[in-house]
């Protein structure tokens, strides 16, 4: 399919270096072409769905709005991967923080408890005009975080451009007591959910 192996162009509408190291890791050459999406609006303005509902929105809005920004460009042959990844605690939607008051909040809310996160994965195939949308979540149990704990954490610079405030692939390890379900999910990119729906596109 649209891995090193094939001619298929896969166009990445992200620009998490996360997702991009998955991707390499796993053979995949792929172009990378940023969604211009406001996400804070999108989930404001849907807000009241499910969190698995609200993932696959998201992960839908970012390729096509990859899709209509670069239309001219594409040349109809290219498979379009979306993707975004929330954090739900307690019913709360824990996205990324907005300065490090909130990281510490933020942390302090998923200490000693457990959270799922989700991530959304849209596929829009140009070549046979098909889109695919799912989505893959993961249950993570927390460790109890002291402030000390928080506040160092933080110092690093590491969670401020994470959901939920922490990276399970970094630093934010330390942190997790147990982990149910695809752990590349939790890193942004759940692979056998992505392989299987590149697979319904053979």
């Amino acid at each position: 399919m649209a891995n090193a192996n094939t001619k298929r162009a896969l166009i990445l509408a992200s620009t998490s270096r996360r997702r991009q190291r998955i991707l390499q890791n796993l053979g995949f050459k792929f172009k990378i072409l940023k969604s211009n999406l406001k996400e804070d609006n999108l989930i404001q303005e849907f807000k009241k769905l499910s969190a698995k509902n609200l993932v696959q929105i998201l992960a839908l809005s970012k390729a096509l709005s990859v899709y209509f920004s670069n239309i001219r460009k594409l040349n109809g042959n290219e498979i379009i991967a979306g993707f975004d990844t929330i954090v739900v605690c307690k019913d709360k939607i824990i996205g990324k923080p907005k300065n490090k008051n909130d990281a510490f909040k933020k942390l302090l809310f998923l200490s000693n408890n457990t959270h799922k996160v989700l991530t959304g994965v849209c596929l829009i195939d140009l070549k046979k005009d098909k889109i695919i949308i799912d989505f893959e979540s993961t249950e993570i149990s927390m460790k109890k975080i002291t402030k000390k704990e928080a506040i160092s954490y933080i110092n690093t610079k590491e969670p401020m451009d994470k959901a939920g405030a922490y990276a399970i692939q970094g630093k934010g390890k330390k942190f997790v007591k147990r982990i149910s379900g695809d752990y590349f999910n939790v890193v942004g990119l759940p692979i056998n959910k992505f392989h299987l729906m590149l697979e319904t596109l053979r």
